[in-house]
């Protein structure tokens, strides 16, 4: 009989002490770059900020935001790593570069240390998803640039098969001669691998899958995707996440699947923010706002109140597991948020009300915007929703579609069914929006 947790020691630490830790870490971090990062010691002078006076955790969001953008513009100044690389080029041992989905990429660099961090909290989510010394994992490069993480974790529980990129079969032969027993991949992915298997006259439920960790985009915590998935392949749908610049994994669901759990206790302190104002806010549950990320423990390129643009629905705070790091649901992207008429709609929401239309519907959709307006969007948006092979797009079932955003997400939408396999897949990370103007 295994644990049912990884690091109890951190997982289940008390308020009191998180607190401590953090607050200590925190301040520890705060010197390290004050002294070593040019670009956080021209950040903290134009804010006027003198770490030396900081009392850590009650003082930190006194400190300015980090964005994506300055990290952009600090890597075109001093490529590869940026002004605000803090370790010796020479001690950094791995690099790995952002998508750039909505971007230029960036590059990332971990020290030993550092590799040995993501390591570890990627260790404690996969252990809570489920994963055991006797499961065996294909890893698939393509969509996660940081992939090499989670093989270490992988091989820091069980096992890691490595597959490459863009091959299905021998994903599928991983599978049925090589003993795998978990997938690691995007929301959107099961249904895909699933209908791929099809076509190869194979029964999904014969390859002995039984379990599935998906992240990359909101999705996997969608009732009626998870039940869809759960059912093709008999196994079970657990959601995790990351982010390639401040950990490659911190976040993710236990058994009792309410949300995914903070599990970055020690290397990253969590905020939730108001987008608007900036305020950080109280943790509750059902609290709503966008994640923003400090690391406490990063050698090579710590990032200082990092603005994740994910908006989060808090889930919970106190779990049966025993986790004390609260709980989650990434409901889509702050920065791709649509102002219909005064109504906040996020792509996200407007994917998990078309995946409510199964089987008929894919949960494929893109938003097509075709006109900037001075301010917020005027209905009807234009929604392209792909629908399953063999299911006519029919009238009534646009309509429905239509009704069913309006009553739920209180906008009025212009639905144009198509074919499947007609909407671009982006390597199956989410991006719901394209822009025609």
């Amino acid at each position: 009989m295994y644990s049912k947790i990884w690091n109890r020691s951190a997982e289940c630490i008390s308020e009191s002490a998180f607190f401590s830790l953090h607050n200590q870490k925190l301040q520890d971090q705060l010197k390290y770059v004050s002294e070593r990062s040019v670009f956080y010691q021209k950040k903290f002078g134009r804010a006027g900020i003198e770490i030396e006076k900081l009392k850590g955790l009650e003082d930190l969001s006194l400190i300015p935001f980090t964005e994506k953008e300055e990290l952009r513009e600090s890597q075109l100044q001093a490529p590869p790593f940026g002004t605000h690389i803090a370790c010796e080029p020479t001690d950094v041992k791995r690099i790995y570069s952002t998508s750039g989905t909505t971007g230029r990429p960036t590059y990332i660099g971990l020290t030993r240390r550092d590799v040995g961090l993501w390591k570890e909290t990627a260790s404690r989510v996969f252990w809570a998803n489920g994963m055991r010394p006797d499961d065996r994992v294909p890893l698939v490069v393509s969509p996660f640039v940081v992939a090499a993480s989670y093989a270490d974790a992988f091989e820091n529980i069980g096992t890691s098969i490595p597959v490459g990129v863009n091959v299905t079969d021998r994903l599928i032969d991983a599978f049925r001669f090589a003993g795998a027993t978990a997938l690691l991949c995007t929301a959107s992915y099961p249904l895909h691998f699933a209908k791929a298997l099809k076509e190869r006259d194979i029964d999904p439920k014969t390859l002995g899958l039984r379990i599935i960790f998906a992240g990359g985009e909101p999705g996997a915590s969608i009732p009626e995707v998870r039940r869809q998935v759960q059912e093709l392949f008999n196994c079970r749908l657990m959601e995790c996440s990351g982010n390639g610049d401040y950990g490659a994994m911190v976040w993710g669901e236990c058994e009792h699947q309410n949300g995914m759990h903070f599990m970055g206790q020690g290397v990253i302190h969590p905020e939730i923010i108001d987008p608007d104002s900036g305020e950080s806010l109280a943790i509750a549950p059902g609290l709503r706002g966008e994640l923003v990320c400090t690391t406490i423990d990063r050698e090579c390129i710590p990032l200082i109140r990092f603005r994740t643009r994910d908006h989060v629905e808090v889930t919970h705070t106190e779990c049966e597991c025993g986790r004390t790091g609260f709980g989650i649901r990434i409901i889509g992207r702050t920065d791709d948020l649509l102002i219909v008429r005064g109504v906040n709609v996020y792509p996200s929401a407007v994917r998990d009300v078309v995946a409510g239309f199964a089987p008929q519907t894919n949960g494929i959709i893109e938003i097509q915007l075709h006109k900037a307006p001075p301010e917020g969007w005027e209905p009807p948006v234009c929604l392209k929703v792909e629908v399953n092979d063999g299911v006519e797009p029919s009238k009534e079932l646009k309509l429905n579609i239509e009704d069913r955003l309006r009553y739920s997400l209180i906008f009025r939408a212009e639905v144009e069914l198509v074919p499947e396999g007609t909407l671009p897949r982006y390597e199956y990370k989410a991006n719901l929006v394209r822009k025609h103007y």
